[in-house]
């Protein structure tokens, strides 16, 4: 059978907002495109605003800072800091001096983020002002070569008033900087390079410039590595889409930038389409809720409209309830007031786009109902640089993850055969695109295992299963490689099962996920015991021992002792069923270990 590709530009634009050189760097790009408009916003933040003039004389500054603290091209800097301007920043001034940026999760343990520093021997980091973030680098920045930990502040972006009131708030609950000539804070630190001149580095395709962390969902937590060109090439992709990316317009950006989704497709494309980062530091669940009506477009997941849905219908039931009750007019007037605020920006937004999970067709129909706006899904991975995927604007279908971008192609693969599969048949999602990642850092084999290549060109097999219709509309079927959602992660069971195997007393361990209320679904781990031992005598050395040597959101949330593990019938170890006894575990009595004779 001959290869079966799906690729379609039939949903895309003819001709894209922006036709970017994609040969230059993100430095380039973004000082270019903004030359003629440098008054326009380029961030908002907590009130305060900086236009592409002052971000872009920031930026120089910060890369003379860098340059004059002896980083220079290739050199690696680390990068852990949740959304505020900084992330713009970094992007633009390493940019300019041809330094790889590190972006690291700042919920990360602090033996990961030391050895994430160590992996790439840097010697400058830039930590957002965070007690305990502060207090971990402090703790083990004698086992790393930091040099120096630049403290940036969020009040460092705020008008002067509240600026003064924070720093004076901050002096008055003895906040302070560690006792340690490294740690610096951001302004002190932008001070180094007044006579430092930086020659913007010039443009090399195959440079590796950037490094985020997986969460695993394709095996064990790596670091992938993309090259300026990926970034480049990602934002002219989604240049060719339906959705509303015009210089000027605002775009709320709910996703952190250590995640790519938030890194990628909304810090560099807002500035790549000029447009004004609506930025909020808050990782949580409420923030485009709270920011509605300051936004024309907003990047987030499905989580954050979910949010939405639930608070406008809750609003709607407490107001028609306040109207029978004439002693709660004060309480109903604010709510009626609330009401207002949320669905003048509903109808301020153009369209909500999701992406980072799935939103089923009966929510995503309910949402839209309610909202009386779009929803427009999208699918991507790290390898990829985000959105390959995205359901277009004005031929919306829910249910589907949305059709192939503009020069991205598909397949759909026999996980078992390796056959390529035609329409209407589920397989392993493969995509072939040209911002596809350069490697994982130090980690040659598992680059080989997942960049295919063929006579057609090299593909990344994405670990998920679906289908793709006539209409070039595909269907997310689940994962072919198993994974555990937890809240915002993606949970690869190998990891957990490597630590518990490596314990002197267990035979052999599997690990399942099964449902939570709170976090969608959480790790379960199936232990079966070498003679004389149980789970008993043995519980808290395995919680001992986890929480030592995963994060914190890897550490199951049950232990369970079976005889032995269940394979079916092609001998391959039943998934299913563990997954099956595990939901029963959890309908019986939440956390109680037990015996399972299999």
């Amino acid at each position: 059978m001959s290869e079966i590709i799906f690729s379609t530009d039939k949903y895309n634009r003819k001709k894209p907002i922006k036709e970017f050189n994609l040969n230059q760097t993100m430095y380039s790009l973004v000082t270019s495109e903004a030359k003629d408009d440098l008054n326009l916003y380029a961030t908002g933040f907590l009130g305060s605003n900086m236009t592409y003039k002052e971000l872009i004389y920031e930026s120089d500054k910060l890369a003379a800072s860098l340059k004059a603290s002896g980083v220079k091209e290739g050199d690696a800097v680390a990068i852990s800091t949740t959304s505020t301007p900084i992330v713009e920043e970094c992007l633009l001034a390493l940019s300019k001096i041809g330094a790889q940026m590190v972006w690291i999760d700042l919920r990360c343990k602090d033996k990961d983020i030391m050895n994430y520093i160590n992996n790439f021997n840097c010697k400058v980091a830039i930590v957002f002002e965070k007690e305990d973030l502060i207090e971990m680098f402090e703790n083990f920045i004698d086992e790393t070569n930091l040099k120096t930990v630049i403290i940036s502040s969020p009040l460092d972006y705020l008008n002067p008033l509240i600026r003064t009131l924070g720093t004076v708030k901050a002096k008055i609950e003895g906040k302070k900087l560690p006792d340690d000539k490294r740690f610096i804070t951001f302004k002190e630190f932008l001070n180094r390079g007044k006579n430092t001149e930086v020659i913007p580095i010039s443009f090399e395709k195959e440079r590796p410039s950037l490094v985020v962390q997986s969460s695993g969902s394709t095996g064990k937590p790596k670091q992938i590595v993309h090259t300026e060109y990926n970034f480049n090439s990602a934002v002219q992709k989604m240049a060719y889409t339906d959705l509303p990316f015009y210089k000027g317009e605002s775009m709320h950006i709910s996703v952190p930038p250590f995640i790519i989704y938030g890194l990628g497709n909304s810090f560099y494309a807002s500035l790549a389409f000029t447009m004004k980062a609506e930025l909020n530091p808050f990782i949580s669940a409420e923030s485009v809720y709270n920011d509605l009506g300051k936004f024309d477009i907003s990047l987030a997941t499905p989580v954050h409209y979910r949010y939405i849905y639930d608070k406008l219908i809750k609003l709607k039931s407490d107001i028609a309830a306040l109207e029978q009750d004439e002693t709660k007019h004060k309480e109903l007037k604010e709510k009626m007031h609330e009401l207002k605020r949320v669905l003048e920006g509903i109808k301020r937004a153009k369209v909500f786009v999701s992406g980072g999970d799935e939103i089923k067709a009966q929510e995503l129909i309910d949402m839209q109902n309610e909202f009386d706006k779009v929803i427009v899904n999208g699918y991507g991975n790290n390898e990829c640089l985000g959105a390959i995927v995205v359901s277009p604007r004005y031929a919306n279908r829910p249910g589907s993850i949305g059709v192939p971008m503009h020069d991205v192609k598909i397949k759909i693969v026999n996980p078992e055969t390796q056959e390529t599969l035609p329409f209407n048949k589920v397989g392993e999602l493969y995509a072939q695109s040209d911002n596809l990642f350069k490697e994982y850092f130090g980690n040659a084999a598992q680059t080989e295992e997942i960049k295919i290549t063929d006579e057609t060109g090299e593909w990344v097999k994405s670990g998920d299963l679906a289908y793709i219709d006539e209409d070039y509309f595909i269907y997310h079927k689940g994962r072919n490689r198993r994974v555990i959602n937890k809240e915002a992660f993606k949970i690869s069971p190998d990891n957990i099962e490597e630590v518990i195997d490596a314990l002197p007393f267990v035979k052999k361990c599997v690990v399942v996920g099964v449902p939570d209320e709170a976090s969608i679904s959480v790790p379960m781990a199936f232990i079966v015991f070498k003679d004389g031992y149980n789970i008993n005598s043995t519980i808290d050395c395995i919680k001992d021992y986890c929480n030592e040597n995963l994060p914190d959101y890897e550490i199951p949330s049950y232990f369970e002792e079976i005889t032995s593990i269940p394979y079916t019938p092609n001998e391959k170890i039943d998934f299913l069923k563990l997954e099956k006894m595990g939901q029963e575990i959890v309908r019986e009595k939440k956390g109680k270990s037990r015996i399972r004779n299999i």
